[in-house]
């Protein structure tokens, strides 16, 4: 018998789910297979660097899309339409989302650096640009915005020809850095990562609350939620190597 977990149903969720059940029925449920592993998610493992933008793109388009209820399919919530994008490499991308719900979307295209964020909440027209990289390969994109990229809300940018990315290139040369200013949401010192409500750190993400690794992990030590601070985050190791708290 398989027993598949639904989208924000947690492990403790199924397992007093099964006590509950145990205990109502007085028989024991067997579980012959598991097709999820109980391993907490990494905010940041779908937003590993896949690409680069050309530093002088070749070309131009502009390409509309619209996001909501109203695109969603069978089994989903919401969507965004188009889900397939295409673009030429090296060429600079003007999205104009369309918001036609009355709710918060966040169209994400992170495998791109810098990565590409544009969001709004409420009905409303909006548009960012990005230029594409000078290389065939196909990126995912999808909404930002908790649980939505689970109801439909993904897609994928195919660029020139398409493909699969190359494998990651050792980082050589200087360390990229990069400052941003925020406020702490959360911090665990168990697993060495803080949860910050972040400005935009230009020229490497937009403005929005993110789960970060911090390196090394006694950074967190004393840092409270509320408490402002002034970060730099290392962008090949896409963690946070340096905090400084800032006046109230």
């Amino acid at each position: 018998m398989k027993k598949t977990l639904l989208p924000g149903i947690s492990a403790v969720g199924v397992a007093v789910a099964v006590a509950v059940a145990v205990a109502v029925s007085g028989s024991a449920w067997a579980f012959t297979e598991f097709e999820a592993a109980f391993v907490p998610e990494d905010p940041l493992a779908k937003h590993r660097i896949l690409a680069t933008s050309c530093e002088q793109p070749r070309s131009f388009r502009r390409i509309e899309m619209k996001g909501g209820t109203k695109f969603a399919r069978a089994g989903e919530v919401f969507a965004f339409e188009p889900r397939v994008i295409r673009a030429k490499r090296c060429e600079e991308v003007e999205i104009i989302l369309e918001n036609t719900d009355t709710v918060r979307h966040a169209l994400m295209l992170p495998g791109l650096n810098p990565m590409f964020t544009l969001e709004f909440t409420g009905r409303g027209v909006k548009s960012l640009r990005f230029v594409t990289p000078d290389e065939d390969i196909t990126l995912e994109f999808h909404c930002h915005v908790e649980t939505h990229e689970d109801m439909g809300m993904h897609g994928q940018l195919i660029v020139g020809k398409g493909g699969a990315p190359t494998p990651a290139k050792a980082a050589v040369g200087p360390k990229r850095l990069f400052e941003g200013k925020g406020v702490v949401v959360s911090t665990d010192a168990r697993d060495g990562r803080l949860v910050v409500d972040h400005e935009e750190i230009k020229d490497f993400m937009a403005p929005m609350v993110m789960s970060y690794q911090v390196l090394p992990g006694t950074l967190l030590k004393g840092l409270k939620p509320g408490a402002r601070i002034r970060f730099t985050i290392d962008a090949d190791k896409r963690a946070i190597v340096g905090i400084k708290r800032l006046a109230q």
